[in-house]
């Protein structure tokens, strides 16, 4: 028996309701001095009339309780508002999709419309971080473009306005992505251009009225109408017609014998969740991080500030980690180092990935907030932002240059930890991040040759796949050497000191020579050389900076 009939309309809009109201009373809390008991309540009913009447919103409704239950505890906290923001606006999502039926689609087209809704999700997120931020963090600061204070209000508010312009470039590929998408549905189109217009409608307000009771309450109310309207369009995108696909279908990988060996335990389960951040992958990026925290100008940094900045750091690489393998399912079935994924595998549903990347993402905001800064926070979503929409969406599957360019996502982590403890970018920074950038093509090119099969076969067009191995080893030599270049540059500038110059000739000339045996040997045992000396290489180096600093300055 089918439970979301559409007859259970009435119930649904109740439940929108008493949703939206869930959202205004979050956003009003600094008016309405008693509104978390209040929201607790109306979470409560909402989730009666859920369990008892509209099976779909059951959980959904659910989780919204569950979230109400540390705002109750702890009002003020920040977690605890974005947390029941996100809940109810899936909730009111969901209830919105149950008035009417979905269309079936298959293939391509359903994983357009998956994209597309994951897109809409993320937007709806960063609308929210910024109406809960400017709600909390609200103080009378009318300097710009950040507030000169260093307290946590104005850390908050300083986020208030660094997620602002992250919403209006969600928004923005949004408006851009719907009006391509839905050509000819009125709606959807419409519902975006309002999105669009009332975040617009939203910064001026913020911009142009002073702080206080009226301005608080304009304020939030538009921030409502915003996500409200970001979750009538996701509704709507769900239900209405999708153009038809012209890319043919991809088959699917055959199950093999030993993929459904014994009972699926919840230690696997867990192995499988961890898997999705790519724990190995981002254990290098936080060394990275770390170490360019001793080699600062602010001197040495307490082990607490250390110890946060990796939490929040790690967590927001895995959040990436975790966008990533549910856009690349599509192609991680057809790649043999990929396909016993838990997702391509079956294992997990996409969807898990979506959440737990969201969920991590907004937990390493908050920690890089309280605990670091903003500008931590703001460069560690920025990494984020790059890796999943400028790498993984857009330049991986279009250009032979998707490394080169996509591969300054690995470069953010040392401006993290650089930030985190000077709250500032300057040169030296900059030059950490010239390292990595220009460490990753190698790197990765190494690997590339080793699975290029694997990525002709997905579509992928690595330089390998492009323009064949041989190209791709003389361009492994060419990085090599602006790596090498750009590895010994901080000595002359007076950065480092001559400890770490030797050490990163003796380090670079390694290197150097695992890449000129690769393209003249061009052999599969050359190119694993180079792939995981480069591994250990970015390591060391790295480190000689923190020795050079400590016991050679």
């Amino acid at each position: 028996m089918n439970e979301s009939i559409p007859t259970l309309a009435p119930s649904n809009r109740t439940v929108q309701v008493l949703t939206v109201a869930i959202l205004g009373l979050v956003l009003f809390r600094s008016v309405f001095p008693f509104a978390a008991p209040i929201i607790a309540g109306v979470t409560l009913l909402a989730m009666i009339l859920a369990w008892v009447y509209t099976a779909p919103l059951r959980w959904p409704s659910v989780i919204v309780m569950v979230s109400c239950i540390p705002l109750l505890i702890w009002p003020t906290l920040l977690i605890s508002s974005i947390a029941v923001t996100i809940s109810a606006s899936h909730l009111l999502i969901v209830s919105i999709m149950t008035d009417a039926q979905a269309q079936r689609l298959g293939g391509k087209r359903e994983q357009a419309r998956s994209r597309y809704l994951v897109l809409l999700y993320a937007t709806i997120s960063a609308l929210v971080l910024v109406a809960v931020m400017g709600d909390i963090g609200a103080i009378n600061c009318t300097a710009l473009p950040f507030c000169g204070d260093s307290g946590i209000l104005a850390q908050l508010q300083n986020s208030h306005r660094i997620f602002s312009v992250v919403a209006g470039l969600f928004v923005l590929i949004a408006i851009i992505q719907t009006l391509r998408t839905f050509t000819d549905a009125g709606a959807p189109r419409r519902l975006s251009i309002v999105v669009g217009l009332l975040l617009v409608v939203q910064i001026v307000v913020g911009l142009i009225l002073t702080q206080g009771v009226v301005q608080s309450i304009i304020h939030a109310s538009i921030s409502l109408l915003s996500i409200i309207s970001a979750s009538m369009l996701a509704s709507v995108a769900y239900r209405s017609a999708w153009p038809i696909s012209a890319i043919p279908e991809a088959p699917a990988k055959p199950a093999e014998a030993d993929d459904f060996v014994g009972p699926y335990t919840w230690r696997e389960k867990i192995k499988d969740y961890v898997s999705l951040t790519k724990p190995g992958v981002i254990s290098l990026l936080i060394l990275t991080t770390i170490t360019s925290m001793y080699i600062t100008p602010a001197g040495m940094p307490s082990l607490a500030l250390v110890l946060w900045t990796a939490v929040g750091g790690w967590l927001m690489a895995a959040a990436s980690h975790a966008f990533n393998c549910y856009l690349d399912r599509d192609i991680d079935v057809l790649m043999g180092r990929t396909g016993r994924r838990p997702i391509p595998s079956g294992r997990i549903p996409g969807w898990h990935a979506v959440v737990l990347g969201v969920v991590l993402m907004l937990i390493s905001a908050v920690i890089l907030v309280v605990y670091a800064n903003w500008l931590a926070a703001a460069l560690a979503f920025a990494g984020l932002v790059y890796y999943v929409f400028i790498y993984t969406m857009w330049l991986k599957r279009s250009s032979f240059n998707n490394i080169v360019i996509g591969g300054g996502a690995g470069a953010f982590p040392p401006l993290v930890g650089w930030a985190a403890m000077t709250g500032s970018l300057t040169l030296p920074s900059l030059f950490l991040f010239a390292i990595i950038f220009y460490w990753t093509p190698p790197h990765f090119w190494a690997l590339a040759i080793i699975r290029s099969k694997d990525y002709a076969r997905a579509g992928v067009p690595m330089l390998p796949v492009v323009a064949g191995d041989a190209e791709t080893r003389w361009q492994i030599v060419l990085y090599t050497i602006l790596m090498f270049i750009v590895t010994i540059m901080p000595t002359p500038l007076q950065m480092l000191g001559t400890a770490y110059l030797v050490m990163a000739i003796s380090l670079g000339a390694v290197f150097t020579y695992y890449a000129l045996r690769l393209n003249r040997e061009g052999t599969t045992a050359s190119a694993w050389g180079l792939y995981r000396y480069s591994l250990l290489y970015l390591a060391l180096l790295f480190g000689a900076m923190v020795i050079d600093r400590l016991y050679f300055a």
